[in-house]
């Protein structure tokens, strides 16, 4: 015989994974220079300032060729859309 209450739980769980869809954009509120490492600060789940950290140390070690693929990402990574707020009267 099948619990239907762990039936349930399953596809809960599973339709709550779904419905989690992230986009990734760059930020138009945490940014300092594109929005770059504010969006995918978000995206990822993590503090901005980490990732700058973590950004600075990479651009060093690399020899500058963080900043290409962030000049890339610049480019491929849309602009978060603007949200339109209605005054509906």
């Amino acid at each position: 015989m099948v619990d239907s209450g762990t039936e349930m739980d399953a596809t809960m769980k599973k339709t709550k994974k779904q419905d989690e869809v992230k986009i990734l954009f760059r930020s138009r509120d945490d940014y300092m220079f594109a929005g770059v490492i504010g969006g995918l600060a978000y995206f990822w789940g993590i503090g901005s300032t980490t990732l700058r950290i973590i950004f600075l140390f990479l651009m060093v070690i690399t020899g500058g060729l963080a900043v290409l693929v962030y000049f890339i990402l610049m480019k491929v990574i849309p602009l978060e859309p603007e949200i339109e707020i209605s005054n509906s009267r």
